[in-house]
């Protein structure tokens, strides 16, 4: 046994709550997880009891894409597949006290992303009280005392994390070997044959980034550098232009020696204190700020965090509405939208707010959201989001909008949902479009050659809440072609077909693994005596 019953239960949890991911729209499995978290843990102890051989007959499979970074940018991310991502994050939580034990101490406020910490009767894994903002805080009070800031991330980091220097970092940390060598295993089976790359998106790959960091940290500290760190990105505190760039080369040398990494060249600044003071987002508004930037500091620095399980739920959300009505949103918004290319934190954070105002207030952002769409761009998940948290609440004319947009969005091949990983969130959103015109599009959609595995499977899901039964019965008979998330899909798919959905899952019932029979289970207790509206 490598894994602890607690580590894989939280695991399961963890996903379940939270998602698999923060760059893709979660798959249907975190729904099955949260239903049956006896089942999954079981199979997860088998996969775990049976590594190896599991390895062979239950494939690791992975879509991997491309997502929007700015206006210009794109970075690789990637989904697992869902049993497989949840085993490896419970790996990782195996050894998570042993990775955090190893990093610099919290209490010296230096690092302040994904600090251990779990929480299982929310199933989070980490302070909630340490880290983006805590660590820009820290940032303005060490450049109080400083002359000069340089502001800085590494290059292309998760992709570029070689695998023989994180397994050294893991072996320096835990006395765990087993565990060590699985994660390696599937690290290596999930970049293809390569030895470098961590998946983005997942807290697995945060908490094993994270450690990597951990050498470059320490011999910071050691060379008596002052620094702040998130993630990959540091901010070094000196007392003249000098002495500042004596450290940013220490910093590049102690990354690229030990570590094979490099800063972005792109997003390496040189700062004054007063700089950076002014461009801070967590910085108090000043009496030389204009009633603008006022009010946009005081806005950012509002926190939208709004648990609707808490037993404080109904008196949580009211608070929250009343903070917001001292904001003119709306107004916040359309002044981003009239720019060329908006402050990215600030629309993401006006975005989301919206889904706490009133109603009036509601359809008129969403009609502003939808004929700037494309300006949107950078932040097309967030927008997706807020539209499919709406969709039940919009008025008649705004979803008929919200649809249209999508449609034209899809057909017209913009640069919008050319991107893999936005065209994943629009599929999502034509789930709930009733038109027979989204019909036909998805049926193109599918049929396309550049579609990915993880978007075919959402089409057929979506086809599947539209209850699309004759193109579904078509698809059912290409099941032994299709890619394995396909498969899965297809299971869904069938009842919508009735005895014929029936006589083919009888059917192809001896061909399914362990774990696509357990799925298969949860399904048909999902659309026991009733007609199952698909969560997507």
């Amino acid at each position: 046994m490598t894994i602890s019953e607690q580590s894989i239960r939280l695991a399961v949890r963890n996903v379940a709550a939270h998602g698999d991911t923060d760059v893709f729209p979660f798959p249907l499995e975190t729904h099955w997880f949260h239903d049956e978290e006896d089942v999954v843990t079981g199979l997860l102890r088998n996969l775990d009891d049976n590594f190896d051989a599991r390895l062979v007959s239950f494939p690791m499979t992975s879509a991997r894409s491309l997502a929007g970074v700015g206006y210009n940018g794109f970075r690789a991310v990637t989904q697992i597949e869902p049993l497989w991502n949840a085993y490896l994050l419970a790996l990782v939580i195996e050894i998570a006290s042993d990775i955090e034990r190893a990093r610099i101490p919290v209490a010296r406020e230096v690092v302040f992303s994904y600090r251990y910490k779990p929480d299982p009767a929310a199933a989070t894994l980490f302070d909630r009280d340490i880290g983006w903002a805590r660590f820009h805080r820290k940032a303005l009070e060490l450049s109080a005392q400083s002359a000069m800031v340089i502001s800085t991330d590494i290059s292309d980091f998760y992709t570029r994390i070689y695998h023989h220097r994180l397994e050294n970092a893991l072996a320096q940390a835990t006395s765990n070997r087993q565990a060590v060598t699985r994660i390696m295993e599937i690290l290596k089976a999930l970049s293809h044959g390569t030895s470098y790359g961590l998946p983005v998106g997942g807290h697995a790959s945060r908490m094993l980034a994270d450690l990597l960091l951990n050498r470059t940290d320490r011999l910071l500290v050691a060379s008596q550098i002052r620094f702040c760190r998130f993630v990959d990105d540091y901010y070094v505190f000196a007392d003249s232009r000098a002495s500042a760039q004596v450290a940013m080369v220490r910093l590049s040398e102690i990354l690229f020696s030990n570590e094979g990494l490099t800063l972005s060249r792109s997003k390496t600044r040189l700062l004054s204190s007063a700089e950076l003071a002014r461009s801070s987002p967590v910085a108090e508004p000043t009496d030389a700020d204009s009633e603008e930037e006022h009010v946009t500091r005081e806005f950012v620095r509002l926190r939208l965090n709004y648990d609707p399980y808490s037993p404080t739920a109904e008196e949580d959300y009211e608070a929250l509405q009343s903070e917001l009505q001292r904001f003119d949103v709306l107004g916040m918004l359309v002044r981003e939208l009239r720019k060329s290319r908006i402050n990215e934190p600030l629309a993401r954070k006006l975005v989301r707010a919206i889904r706490f105002l009133q109603p009036t207030v509601r359809d008129g952002a969403v009609l502003s959201i939808l004929q700037n769409i494309e300006i949107l761009y950078p932040i097309f998940p967030t927008v997706s989001i807020l539209l499919r948290q709406l969709l039940e609440t919009l008025s008649d004319d705004p979803r008929a909008k919200v649809f249209e947009s999508i449609r034209h969005l899809v057909r017209s091949h913009s640069h919008v949902t050319l991107v893999p990983a936005n065209m994943v969130y629009a599929i999502r959103l034509l789930a709930y479009d009733t038109s027979e015109e989204t019909d036909a599009l998805l049926v193109e959609l599918y049929g396309r050659t550049d579609q990915s595995m993880q978007a075919k499977r959402d089409i057929i899901l979506a086809m599947t809440r539209r209850r699309v039964d004759y193109w579904l019965s078509q698809m059912l008979q290409q099941y032994a072609l299709a890619t394995p998330w396909e498969r899965r899909a297809l299971i869904v798919a069938s009842y919508v077909l009735g005895d014929e959905g029936r006589h083919w899952r009888q059917h192809i019932r001896t061909q399914l693994d362990e774990v696509d029979r357990a799925f298969l289970l949860w399904v048909a207790s999902k659309n026991n005596g009733r007609q199952w509206e698909l969560p997507l």
